[in-house]
């Protein structure tokens, strides 16, 4: 399942449909500093291909890793220091590969960038 916009960690939670085994979740909160800057907040932008990318790395995730569900998040506008910009969360029966998919799919979405992202 691929969200791109705004939710919250217990609103994503609550759309993993079944559980089985383990949930993996990550979520990837802005930070006070990147890159050697002082960051207030970020601003993250869609761009025309966003979604197609996360479809992608969906893909990518479901062939390479024996999991059952994946969901992978990313907020879309001014996002501040502390606040959610990115989730993966993911279902498996085994905990290795749901560990190893949600590591993945993280390091795919930041690796793709599929939003424009403008520290402030």
């Amino acid at each position: 399942m691929i969200l791109v916009g705004r939710a919250d960690e217990e609103e994503l939670l609550n759309l993993m449909p079944e559980r089985k085994g383990s949930l993996v979740t990550y979520f990837g909160y802005v930070r006070r500093e990147a890159n050697g800057k002082i960051v207030n907040e970020m601003q993250c932008n869609k761009k025309e291909d966003t979604e197609r990318i996360m479809e992608d790395i969906e893909r990518e995730i479901r062939e390479k890793y024996d999991i059952e569900q994946v969901i992978l998040y990313h907020t879309i506008g001014t996002v501040k220091v502390g606040e959610l910009l990115a989730a993966v969360i993911v279902s498996s029966v085994h905990r290795d590969a749901g560990f190893e998919a949600c590591r993945a799919g993280i390091d795919l979405i930041k690796e793709k960038e599929p939003v424009e992202r403008i520290e402030q």
